[in-house]
């Protein structure tokens, strides 16, 4: 009897073992479609958890981390249509209904997503938008791959990928019109710089599990680079931190839900 109470009790304590989604939904929607109101849609795309290898020798220490939980990513920069559709202006500098909104600081981004969970609060069953943790960022970026970009290391196929200083202009480009990742998320790599919630820090030296970064700094987490940046800039790894209330028309945003 005491043998079996044992066996029993070991079963229950390792229910869920090995698994990274305990606790989520049985049937996760692949694609989620938000509507914001006069044919103004977001698009989001499900990243199912997994491990993957963040940083590289420049951004130091590469380092395993693993994400438990999925989560469903903007498949394209936050545009200017999707913001105006929210908070009922345009701050941006380079103005266009499809090009992504810029010049806004982390702060007023941390306002559009209050006022968007406010407006999409049903059909987000329970999901919160919210920008990106840095780690989230770089495991949708990469898409499964170890190399300098999502698509590779050769730079010169960068232009197909990203609007940056060889092709960009001096000026942002409308969302989606370069190639997509292999996980389907277009401008991961240039044409704005992208808002994660996470404040800017030095890598754990180990293995982390859903890491958010330091409890405090004076910087928040950039990633992706912009129109503006060097192709070295605009790989998977690179980061950059800035004043979370700083506005520059070269920074932007994408949303993940939770």
């Amino acid at each position: 009897m005491i043998r079996l109470l044992s066996i029993g009790l070991a079963a229950l304590a390792c229910t869920g073992c090995g698994s990274s989604t305990v606790g989520q939904e049985k049937d996760p929607p692949k694609k989620i479609v938000l509507d914001l109101g006069g044919g103004v849609k977001m698009e989001f795309v499900r990243i199912k958890a997994g491990k993957f290898m963040m940083g590289d020798d420049d951004n130091a220490p590469a380092h395993e981390v693993t994400l438990t939980r999925d989560f469903w990513m903007q498949t394209t920069e936050t545009t200017q249509t999707q913001w105006e559709a929210v908070m009922r202006k345009n701050p941006s500098h380079f103005e266009g209904a499809d090009l992504p909104v810029e010049r806004v600081s982390w702060e007023d981004c941390r306002e559009f997503l209050k006022k968007l969970n406010e407006k999409v609060k049903d059909p987000l069953k329970g999901r919160t938008a919210g920008l990106p943790t840095e780690a989230e960022w770089e495991y949708a970026c990469r898409a499964g791959s170890t190399t300098k970009w999502s698509f590779g290391d050769d730079g010169e196929k960068l232009g197909e990928y990203a609007w940056y200083d060889r092709n960009s202009e001096s000026k942002t480009h409308a969302v989606g019109t370069k190639k997509a990742n292999a996980w389907g998320l277009y401008d991961v790599h240039g044409n704005v710089w992208e808002w994660c919630e996470d404040w800017y820090g030095e890598y754990a030296s180990g293995a982390a599990t859903d890491p958010k970064g330091p409890s405090s700094s004076i910087v928040r987490c950039l990633r992706g680079g912009c129109f503006g940046s060097d192709g070295d800039i605009t790989r998977s790894a690179n980061r950059d931190g800035r004043d979370p209330a700083n506005r520059n028309g070269k920074r932007g945003l994408r949303v993940a839900l939770r």
